[in-house]
C-alpha cells in the first residue's frame, strides 16, 4: 500500500472518531452549556463590574486609612518637643 492511502484511511478514521465523540450523549450537557455562554455573557459582565467596583472601594478605603494613619504619625512627630 502507498503511504498516501494509509494516511488518508487513518485521517478518515480519526475524523469519524471525532464526530462520534462530539455527538455522543455524554457530551450533550457540556455542549449545551457552552452553547448558552454567549447569552450568559451579559450577566457575567455585570457581576465582574460589581466585583471590580467592590475591590476598588476596598482599595480606596484602605488607602484612606493609611493616609489618615500617616497624618496622625506626622502630627505626633510635630508635637514632640525637641530639646
Amino acid at each position: 500500500m502507498d503511504l498516501r492511502v494509509i494516511i488518508t484511511v487513518v485521517s478518515f478514521i480519526v475524523f469519524l472518531l471525532i464526530v462520534w465523540w462530539a455527538y455522543s450523549g455524554r457530551q450533550k450537557k457540556r455542549f449545551d452549556e457552552a452553547a448558552n455562554l454567549p447569552f450568559a455573557d451579559d450577566d457575567m459582565q455585570e457581576r465582574s463590574v460589581e466585583k471590580q467596583q467592590a475591590a476598588n472601594s476596598n482599595v480606596s478605603s484602605h488607602i484612606e486609612q493609611s493616609t489618615d494613619q500617616s497624618a496622625v504619625r506626622a502630627t505626633a512627630k510635630e508635637e514632640v518637643p525637641h530639646g
